[in-house]
């Protein structure tokens, strides 16, 4: 028994190059099947040294891998898992038509003598069938002779009968599809009925095409049904055998489940278009060339650095764009190919204009050719090449890329641990490589970052694309904000064994934009603080005019007239004046208090004082003469020791506020002043009962010149509270208002008995 059946078909370029092409393949249970894979077709006879010529003089090939001179040869089936292998030659029409492959990928065996000579008869009888000049008894006992070796694979085999209809499907066709052997049926109708939608007149197609001769073969991918529900991917292919009158008989075909291949292809797809991201994302340089300087790749940093095309450039020298290179340090590269070269050298743009560049230069092998390519990049150093004649270059780097970009590099174990910085790390965090290996990244993130952090991780993990933005904890201390792109890193088998970060300092940016956003806030503010003044001014300081104004003609008038007793007439007129002259001075106090407060030059003058004679004086001398002869209640308790305070500012804050207990509070009880000398604070209390204030308008409080919905018809300046506010913090207080429409309103301030040296 064998694990692996397969067959190399020849394919002549337009070059007349022979390429071969993997076209089928059985698998025994448990052997990996690589039938679809792009390192396994393409490649010419030359990258595998002593194969054509025996295969091409119709001699059997064999041998045990390790044993093999050709390191390519050796290193592709080492891939496959193959220990020992027989390649026998297939001839049709006395060509070289392709050969047929067996591997053992569980013991190092020897081919016996009658195994070769058995295979070999294998592939002749497959070349007689190619040439249809095999009578069709010998094609189906070649074809039995490859169902022995297909028996143990996780293919599957089928068969249709043309001319009465007939299908028989074997060898866990089936079971490829989650089905049992008895499921379904054995019908054309059953395969009709598992095709993907859009797949199955395509397919009918071709089958048409294949037996009418329209075309030379029948294989292709199709989509079929699992039972699950899901589509699976499948490479078929079939033969046409036809009776001795030529007519179309049978058709013999193979099902190869090629879903995981497929799959891989796609994540493969994703992961070179984050690398082409990457590379066309950086700030240097990145190119490949030929041994002979001819240029086969270039990023896009090309035009935009040198303003050459770049398809204008693919297929010329690097060398027409670059002077003042150093040639034996270039000989040098060739001479010691394990090594990275640096060189310093000027890079002429498309205007001639010159600068100089950092060339790296490593060789490297051509996934595609296996040849030998030269990979290099061009860092721009023209602004710092005057200061420094000499560069230091690090040998021997971990990454070409990772150790030669701007940003600082890292490589992470799935679980976070860090196994690999780049040079840069020191530049940027202050910490050098070795002290941030084997280091948990998390420990390094500000705790709020953390979380947000673990779970873009994941989805990184998952093959989703995420940018990471956080802040990161200098050696010094202090936090800088990193922008983070991720890559998963990937073993033979596809499985993430890893992920590579590249981190940009963004810290510059981040403030920027919050000092932007500041900026917008405080212009905001202080265009509603202009318009609400503006508003307010407007209307408080024409009422009390007006009133004055209109109070004033009055007067005239009633003078004019000359009665007789016209005191109290006057008294009247004169009385109006006076409160409104007082008003306006109220008004005016208020705002060249809260401007000087606004300008920051309002100084606190402390004092000692009593503050039970402070609060009588207050009483006596504002609050002492209400027009409505409402009184204040004022409940306190003898304290002798004196506090420490300003005065001023303590006036202007119970002014305010005793103010608004009287004003809101007309035709009601008389408000009411509670103080209480706590263990290290003051609490005063000031009471009313009157109209409140609206509970949704709460939050405007302490807002500047804001007035309440219910105000409308007392006069107000919209600046008692917000003084009252600031020159209670300035004094290390507390104020706190609570309220309900129609309710008792308190007003209560807390002040400490003694104050910190402001």
């Amino acid at each position: 028994m064998i694990d692996r059946c397969y067959i190399f078909k020849n394919e002549i370029t337009n070059d007349g190059v022979t390429i071969l092409n993997y076209e089928y393949e059985w698998c025994k249970e448990g052997a990996t099947p690589f039938i679809g894979s792009p390192d396994l077709s393409g490649h010419t006879y030359e990258a595998f040294p002593g194969l054509f010529e025996p295969l091409s003089s119709n001699l059997p090939f064999y041998g045990l891998v390790k044993e093999s001179s050709n390191e390519f040869f050796r290193e592709i089936m080492e891939m496959q898992d193959t220990k020992a292998y027989l390649f026998t030659p297939i001839f049709s029409d006395n060509k070289f038509w392709g050969w047929i492959g067996f591997d053992d990928c569980e013991k190092e065996r020897i081919w016996l003598n009658e195994e070769v000579t058995a295979l070999h008869t294998v592939a002749h009888n497959i070349g007689l069938r190619l040439n249809q000049n095999k009578i069709r008894l010998d094609l189906e006992n070649t074809l039995n002779e490859l169902d022995f070796y297909m028996k143990s694979s996780n293919q599957a085999k089928w068969e249709w009968n043309i001319i009465t209809d007939k299908v028989k499907f074997s060898y866990n066709w089936f079971g490829m599809l989650g089905y049992g052997d008895d499921e379904l049926d054995h019908t054309f109708e059953t395969w009709e009925s598992i095709i993907h939608p859009d797949d199955l007149v395509e397919i009918k197609n071709k089958i048409d095409n294949y037996i009418s001769k329209k075309s030379d073969k029948y294989e292709d991918i199709v989509r079929l049904k699992h039972k699950s529900g899901k589509y699976q991917w499948i490479k078929y292919s079939g033969i046409l055998i036809e009776n001795d009158l030529g007519i179309p008989e049978k058709m013999i075909g193979t099902h190869i489940d090629i879903s995981e291949i497929k799959n891989k292809e796609t994540e493969l797809a994703n992961q070179r278009n984050e690398y082409d991201h990457l590379v066309n994302n950086l700030a240097e340089i990145i190119f490949k060339t030929d041994l002979n300087g001819n240029l086969i790749f270039l990023n896009n940093q090309w035009e935009e650095i040198t303003g050459h095309k770049i398809e204008n450039c693919i297929g010329t020298s690097i060398f027409n764009y670059l002077e003042n290179l150093n040639t034996l340090k270039v000989k040098e590269l060739f001479d010691n190919s394990n090594r990275t070269n640096s060189f310093e050298a000027q890079l002429i743009k498309k205007n001639n204009e010159k600068i100089w560049g950092l060339l790296l230069l490593s060789i490297d092998f051509s996934v595609s050719t296996n040849e030998k390519i030269i990979i290099g990049s061009i860092t721009d150093i023209d602004n710092t090449i005057n200061l420094k004649n000499q560069l230091e270059i690090s040998e021997q780097k971990y990454r070409f890329i990772a150790n030669n970009t701007s940003d600082f590099i890292m490589q992470h174990l799935t679980d976070g641990t860090i196994t690999y910085v780049s040079n840069t790390s020191e530049k940027i965090t202050g910490y050098l490589p070795e002290e941030l290996l084997q280091r948990n990244p998390y420990d390094f993130f500000h705790p709020s970052d953390v979380e947000k952090a673990k779970k873009q991780n994941l989805n990184i993990l998952d093959n989703k694309n995420e940018i990471i933005t956080f802040r990161f904890k200098k050696k010094n201390g202090k936090y800088i904000w990193l922008e983070t792109y991720s890559k998963t890193i990937l073993d033979n088998q596809n499985n993430v064994v890893g992920i590579q970060t590249s981190n940009r300092n963004i810290t510059k940016r981040i403030k920027d934009k919050e000092n932007i956003q500041q900026a917008l806030k405080k212009e905001k503010e202080l265009s509603e603080l202009k318009s609400g003044f503006v508003t307010m001014a407007s209307h408080q300081f024409r009422t009390p005019l007006s009133v004055i104004y209109s109070n004033v003609e009055l007067l005239n008038y009633k003078i004019d007239l000359l009665k007789l007793n016209p005191k109290e007439e006057l008294e009247r007129i004169s009385s109006r004046i006076t409160n409104e002259v007082n008003r306006m001075t109220e008004l005016m106090n208020n705002i060249l208090v809260f401007g000087t407060y606004e300008s920051k030059n309002l100084k606190v003058e402390l004092k000692e004082f009593n503050l039970n004679d402070f609060i009588d004086n207050l009483i006596d001398t504002y609050f002492n003469n209400e027009q409505d002869g409402r009184k204040i209640i004022l409940e306190k308790n003898d304290y002798e020791n004196n506090i420490q305070c300003d005065e001023s500012l303590l006036t202007h804050i119970l002014n305010n506020l005793i103010s608004n207990a009287f004003k809101y509070s007309i035709g009601s009880s008389s408000p009411i002043i509670k103080i209480n000398y706590l263990k290290d604070k003051i609490k005063i209390e000031i009471m009313d009962f009157g109209i409140g204030i609206p509970e949704q308008e709460n939050k405007h409080l302490f807002q500047s010149f804001y007035r309440g919905s219910n105000t409308s018809t007392i006069k107000g300046s919209g600046l008692g509270l917000i003084i009252a506010k600031q020159f209670t913090e300035l004094l290390n207080g507390t104020i706190n208002i609570t309220k309900k429409v129609n309710e008792m309103t308190t007003a209560t301030v807390t002040i400490p008995y003694k104050q910190n040296k402001l």
